[in-house]
């Protein structure tokens, strides 16, 4: 899934580095494989299977089978991995090779994967056996069709340019090669400008290329799909709508187009038309659950909780084996308020989920589910563990510290919040919320110095000044040294704008005044301080008489009013 945004430019256009056909492939494969450039993976796995079963000697097959995973990762590489996916690929390659010996296309595809999983040694020795097998000078007695050997050094660069290899003369000199046997294969120009976008940042030789080979195929959307990437990467969005809506107008039933536009209308705020585009995206990609749960990606990105849960349900009832399925129902759930149901299904996702899978949002999401379940223990182990996996979010130590002391694990809560200001990472918030839980433990000293730093930092926060006072108030238990005083004189202040939003602390702060100069009255017998007790009472009295305070505050006048009159 998605955390909480979508994926880089880059991943992008790396999703549609698809296989391309060469023009003598048979039918039968040539319809498989444009099942699999419109990202019906399981569609067109059985039509390869079917292939492979009718012609179980055609290297082809194998390859594009193979690809076929690859293609799948590509789609969504948040939700495959690159190992299982390169498992897979690998046994198909291997299957060729043996059935197929003398076509290069399988080494090609064993290649691809050893770049992508960064072996590059075994990739080029692959590679090189693949090469072997073409006809060149030194391997005379080797016929092949000329445009059977540009297809393989066409693939040969796909796989450089898919894995990232940044062996740009490498790669376009194979490619110049490959021109040269078959000068009118588009495909050949869709990858030459990925080379140049990918590898070299250049835009320009890029679209130079796209739209050759656009004007070698007119009839296909590919290029246009290109281009249309290439003015997103740019941020030139109203140029990539007119390339997205032209591929559609080429062929309406290419299911990649809607998913691109999708992604740009969603980035314009056009939820709306992006969720109709997804919904045709889907409908195109009949039987694919990647394209159902890229259509959950974009509803997240959207923060449309409630039409994503109805389609997870849809692919649960297909494919309950999927875990990732449950995790992203338990963000859902969550994002939804629905929190026992996201606590079902991140604790079914976390009991078989494979540690090297499990991402710091999956924590991140568990620690808030458990804390709305009041499992705040276990929700700070979750959150903890989430900023150990991405410490970019010092947010997360506060929510473990607030955990912690809602169970009045005031230690590890004082230990977690100055974790963070050492880290240097406090907000305010951090400060004042520290200050309670040394409040709380009845560290007095320390509460203040926290509370003092949280009232320069927010001095409009009227909390911070009421627990600053109280804590000043524990400091000299007996308010004979009026520590608190100057606090709750701030605090008078502060309120005065907004009287009745502000009750409660202006009748503690009246009732400590009131007391304090009772007290001082006591010590010295001075009628002015008799006088400004009362004073002081009488106002804790105007604001409510039925407060708790009212009665002590009636004590105070009843003991001094006879030394006033």
């Amino acid at each position: 899934m998605m955390s909480n945004s979508r994926k880089s430019g880059l991943v992008i256009i790396l999703m549609l580095l698809l296989p391309f056909l060469s023009e003598t492939r048979a039918q039968d494969l040539k319809a498989a494989i444009w099942l699999m450039r419109s990202e019906q993976f399981k569609s067109a796995a059985s039509a390869y299977k079917v292939l492979i079963k009718q012609n179980p000697a055609d290297g082809e097959a194998y390859y594009y089978y193979g690809e076929n995973f690859i293609n799948e990762y590509f789609s969504d590489t948040s939700n495959y991995s690159l190992k299982e996916i390169s498992d897979s690929a690998r046994i198909i390659f291997q299957s060729g090779i043996q059935k197929d010996p003398a076509n290069p296309i399988n080494l090609v595809g064993m290649g691809e994967i050893a770049f992508l999983n960064k072996d590059r040694s075994t990739g080029q020795d692959y590679y090189s056996k693949a090469s072997a097998l073409l006809p060149s000078k030194a391997n005379k007695s080797i016929v092949m069709d000329p445009a059977k050997q540009a297809n393989v050094l066409i693939r040969m660069a796909n796989g450089y340019v898919r894995a990232h290899v940044k062996d740009t003369a490498q790669i376009f000199a194979i490619l110049k090669n490959a021109e040269k046997l078959d000068p009118k294969n588009y495909e050949l120009f869709i990858v030459k400008g990925d080379a140049y976008i990918l590898l070299l940042n250049d835009g320009s030789n890029a679209i130079t290329n796209y739209n050759i080979a656009q004007s070698l195929n007119p009839q296909s959307p590919f290029a246009k799909v290109r281009i249309g990437q290439l003015w997103m990467r740019a941020k030139q969005y109203k140029s990539a709508l007119t390339y997205y809506d032209e591929a559609i107008k080429i062929d309406s039933s290419y299911a990649p187009a809607y998913r691109e536009r999708g992604f740009l209308l969603a980035k314009a705020n056009r939820n709306d038309d992006a969720k109709r585009d997804f919904a045709r995206f889907l409908k195109l990609s009949a039987g694919n659950t990647t394209a159902r749960i890229q259509f959950v990606n974009i509803l997240f990105d959207l923060q449309d909780y409630k039409e994503a849960i109805n389609q997870l349900n849809e692919v649960y009832k297909v494919d309950s084996t999927n875990n990732d399925l449950n995790r992203a129902l338990a963000y859902a759930y969550f994002e939804t308020s629905q929190y026992d149901k996201a606590l079902y299904y991140i604790k079914k996702f976390f009991a078989v989920e494979k540690p090297e899978k499990i991402r710091a949002a999956d924590y991140i999401y568990y620690g808030r589910i458990l804390a709305r379940n009041k499992m705040d223990e276990q929700a700070s182990a979750a959150l903890l563990k989430g900023f150990e996996m991405d410490t970019t979010k010092p947010e997360l130590l506060s929510e473990a510290a607030l955990c912690y002391t809602k169970v009045k694990k005031y230690d590890k809560s004082i230990e977690t919040y100055q974790k963070k200001i050492i880290l240097k990472k406090a907000a305010p918030m951090d400060y004042y919320n520290l200050g309670k839980v040394f409040y709380n433990v009845k560290d007095f000293q320390q509460a203040d110095t926290n509370l003092a730093i949280f009232n320069q930092l927010q001095p409009d926060h009227i909390a911070g000044f009421v627990w600053r006072a109280r804590t000043k108030s524990n400091i000299d238990s007996t308010s004979k040294q009026g520590l608190a005083k100057p606090i709750y004189e701030i605090i008078l202040v502060k309120t005065q704008s907004d009287t009745a939003k502000y009750t409660k602390e202006r009748i503690e702060s009246f009732y400590y005044l009131a007391y304090y100069y009772f007290l001082q009255y006591a010590g010295t017998k001075n009628k002015e301080y008799a006088v400004t007790a009362i004073a002081f009472s009488n106002r804790v009295l105007a604001i409510d008489p039925k407060d708790d305070k009212a009665e002590k505050a009636k004590q105070i006048i009843d003991n001094l009013k006879k030394f006033v009159n």
